[in-house]
């Protein structure tokens, strides 16, 4: 079953929060991933699927007070690998890392 397959009370609670938030605060959400890209790379210049993941990766690291940032990481990267390309999983990790407190 695909999610446009999904009639609004089939929807996960969980999933609507981290869609709708990440799509509110996604300005938000690209300076600070912007802030830790190198060579002068651009939020834009990333791969739909890679800015996509973060974006949602790290909204949930800030607002999930139900998963821990570590595992929220571990998600992504688990995105990462089934969706991105060879690179994908240790570039999210790499990034998604950086919001990572001690």
């Amino acid at each position: 079953m695909q999610l446009c397959d999904l009639t609004d009370e089939s929807v996960p609670d969980y999933l609507t929060f981290l869609v709708a938030g990440t799509i509110e605060h996604q300005a938000e959400l690209d300076e600070k991933i912007a802030a830790h890209l190198k060579n002068k790379w651009t939020v834009q210049r990333l791969s739909r699927i890679d800015r996509a993941i973060l974006r949602v990766g790290l909204f949930e690291m800030e607002n999930s007070l139900e998963v821990p940032k570590k595992v929220a990481i571990d998600e992504a990267i688990e995105m990462a690998g089934d969706f991105g390309d060879k690179d994908s999983k240790s570039f999210v990790n790499g990034i998604l890392s950086n919001f990572v407190e001690g």
